[in-house]
């Protein structure tokens, strides 16, 4: 176990070690345990201690997850909302975070580009800016480029269901839904966070839906340190064969601004038929989960069938949200017996 966590910021699994996101995953299915027999010895972790929470976009899971870990742990959460702030009068992002880090113990952010007229990946841009002002552990809780906390659960959920992420085949894979915009940070740090972890990788997607190249790059690298596969593929059915997971999810290319909306359209509206349904979830191993961080447009990225259906995992995957981010937040603001 890796126990030298406190004050460490989590932007990206990319700055931790193997070691360091195993022990967030080991001590999340701890506290996960605790929760599920109503054991409350963890509660005071953190007593005394502020959590700040400022969203730029709205939440369900990663609001409720984060507002509900800091509480279970003793702490408090404050969320905030930018206009709620003096952003609009001039305070830059970095003051902000340094004057919100003199008053708590952590401070957390989420800010995705789209939905706020940024263009990527000026989101990420804003995270590290915070950042720069914190001298408390920082939290990002979805940028234009990472999920970092949406991939700790994603793992934790990976590790519990199949024994294991060394080894394991998991595919991330683009799936259509009407909306244009939606953002890359998830399967960004899918591909990041699980080649570092030892899993075989496949990324498919059609051809133009492209991720980062520089992202793509480092899970390449992860891979090769890791001594496992990562995989580019452009045919659906190609990339589930053999799969263990497949998390079929919808993202637009950060390509959009280079290329415009109308051509960005063009591509979009040519890959209607990248869905997961019953069939094509047959690709994959008969024991293969599905997952999805949610929300997920039913009928269209999946089909109810395979969204309710014996195979997926998506609100067990949904709770370890709870889980993988408490037990990031005791380890990270340094409670009781970290």
């Amino acid at each position: 176990m890796q126990t030298s966590l406190r004050g460490k910021d989590m932007v990206t699994t990319q700055e931790w070690t193997k070691e360091e996101l195993t022990t967030v995953l080991d001590e999340a299915d701890r506290l996960k345990a605790e929760f599920a027999r109503g054991d409350l010895s963890h509660y005071d972790t953190l007593t005394g201690q502020s959590l700040f929470m400022l969203f730029y976009n709205t939440s369900t899971r990663t609001r409720n997850s984060f507002e509900a870990g800091i509480t279970q742990l003793g702490g408090y959460p404050h969320v905030m909302t930018p206009d709620q702030l003096q952003l609009e009068h001039g305070e830059s992002a970095r003051e902000t975070g340094k004057v919100l880090s003199r008053y708590g113990h952590g401070f957390a952010v989420r800010v995705l580009g789209a939905a706020v007229d940024f263009e990527y990946p000026r989101g990420t841009e804003l995270v590290r800016e915070y950042q720069a002002g914190c001298d408390v552990p920082v939290y990002n809780m979805q940028c234009d480029t990472y999920h970092p906390c949406q991939t700790l659960a994603d793992l934790q959920t990976v590790r519990e269901k199949k024994g294991s992420i060394e080894d394991t085949n998991f595919v991330i894979s683009y799936a259509y839904a009407p909306e244009i915009r939606r953002p890359v940070s998830v399967p960004h740090s899918s591909i990041l966070g699980f080649t570092k972890l030892g899993a075989n990788v496949t990324l498919a997607h059609p051809e133009g839906i492209d991720l980062d190249p520089t992202i793509v790059e480092q899970a390449e690298e992860n891979a090769a340190d890791a001594g496992v596969d990562f995989t580019v593929e452009h045919d659906m059915a190609r990339a589930f064969k053999d799969a263990d997971v497949v998390y079929p999810k919808h993202w637009v290319s950060t390509k959009v601004a280079e290329r415009g909306r109308e051509a960005e359209k063009e591509i979009h509206d040519a890959n209607t038929d990248w869905i997961c349904d019953e069939s094509m979830l047959a690709n994959a191993r008969r024991d293969a989960i599905y997952m999805h961080c949610l929300p997920a447009k039913r009928g269209y990225e999946a089909t109810d069938a395979v969204m309710d259906g014996p195979q997926s995992v998506i609100y067990d995957q949904a709770e370890n949200r709870l889980h993988a981010q408490k037990a990031l937040l005791a380890l990270t603001m340094g409670g009781r017996g970290w």
